[in-house]
């Protein structure tokens, strides 16, 4: 009986709707950026069979983790992204199609 109460008193009061919304907005993005992370990052192993190698990875997964984290940071130019410490990063085969 408190329940239905209390579900009662949410669902008629109306501000309460933009907060279940920014709630479940939000609990959304991070369950997607977790599983993101989980199935795309070269370090997670979900396969026991490469738990106890520690090369468990090849280059290029390494590289393309490292470019999308790359082009990312590079989305809005700036002084830190553009100064000369960068170059050998823009350099990198993954990092070709960044420009400055």
């Amino acid at each position: 009986m408190v329940t239905k109460g209390l579900l009662n008193l949410w669902a008629t009061d109306r501000g309460t709707f933009p907060v279940v919304f920014l709630a479940t907005l939000a609990l959304t993005a991070a369950l997607g950026n977790a599983a993101r992370y989980l199935v795309n990052n070269p370090d997670v192993c979900l396969d026991k069979s490469k738990r106890n190698n520690f090369m468990h990875y090849e280059d290029d997964q390494g590289a393309e983790w490292r470019a999308r984290r790359f082009r990312f940071a590079n989305i809005k130019k700036n002084a830190i992204n553009q100064s000369a410490q960068f170059d050998p990063a823009f350099e990198k085969e993954e990092n070709k199609d960044v420009t400055r």
